[in-house]
């Protein structure tokens, strides 16, 4: 039970470090970078430090590389580049509120390919969780209808699905690799393939003040080597629904700093979604049951 307790209190600290990016990347912006930009330095400088980890307390690994299975660390790091690339292109063409409503589907995906492949059930209290932790999101983001698109719609989707991948694969990768050498794997195979589409599309122009430097790097510490490290290792623990739900501890934070260092207002609606989130977290923790 210590153990299973820890597995969410590491999952929930990766949702809070992850509400940050969208904080950061609004520095970020303001300081110059493109949407490109931000994001392959969020992973790239994030892959560094976790290669300078490994070269000092794991160098054993590099003598290694020829033995390690990478197949789904890379499997997991080019769908987390897809989901990104989609979510990012999905608000240019509806609300950034209904973006976030597509993209937290990926939870109801985790569930789904659970049961499927890994025979994990959730019992009617969890699937209500589960429901409620998307209603709870639906009243954090908030969601206007007036900006809407079949693409848009079709991109948020698949961005969802595509970030199911991200976690299915990234758990099965933590039966071969421990947490902080499956992180650096899946954040090196993400930054490549941006890194590959931002060249190709002439989006990397690192153009940009010293203020959006330190937000990305600053992204990439917070947002990614912390978070994906402790969701790696809280997932380990808890697995893969119970963590994507707990992940919705993400939105929240994003809505509550926004309201602290951006001057953005938090309503009452706002703060009922928050509730509403962590009653349907607790039914899924406590209600979860794996055969």
């Amino acid at each position: 039970m210590n153990r299973y307790i820890a597995g969410v209190f590491l999952v929930v600290i990766s949702g809070v470090c992850y509400g940050f990016a969208p904080i950061l990347a609004v520095y970020a912006y303001r300081g110059g970078a493109s949407v490109s930009d931000y994001v392959f330095l969020r992973y790239s400088i994030a892959s560094l430090f976790y290669l300078l980890y490994i070269f000092i307390y794991k160098r054993s690994i590099f003598s290694m590389l020829v033995k390690i299975p990478l197949a789904l660390p890379l499997m997991a790091g080019v769908s987390q580049a897809v989901s990104t690339y989609l979510y990012m292109s999905t608000v240019k063409s509806i609300s950034a509120g209904l973006a976030a409503i597509l993209f937290y589907t990926y939870i109801v995906w985790v569930a789904v390919w659970g049961f499927i492949f890994k025979k994990e059930r959730l019992k009617m209290p969890g699937i209500a969780g589960i429901v409620l932790a998307l209603i709870g999101l639906a009243l954090v983001v908030g969601v206007s209808w007036g900006k809407i698109s079949t693409i848009g719609i079709i991109m948020g989707l698949a961005s969802a699905l595509a970030s199911s991948g991200v976690v299915m694969a990234g758990n099965e990768t933590l039966k071969q690799l421990e947490p902080v050498v499956a992180s650096a794997f899946i954040s090196l195979f993400t930054a490549v393939p941006l890194f590959l589409f931002g060249s190709a599309t002439g989006t990397l122009q690192f153009q940009m003040s010293s203020a959006a430097w330190l937000a990305a790097i600053a992204s990439a510490v917070i947002s990614c080597n912390i978070a994906l490290f402790t969701f790696m290792a809280g997932m380990k623990r808890v697995g893969s629904t119970i963590a994507s739900v707990l992940c919705t501890a993400e939105p929240v934070t994003a809505v509550v700093f926004s309201a602290l260092l951006l001057s953005q207002k938090m309503t009452p609606l706002q703060l009922l979604g928050g509730l509403v989130i962590l009653i349907g977290a607790i039914l899924v923790v406590t209600s979860k049951k794996e055969i």
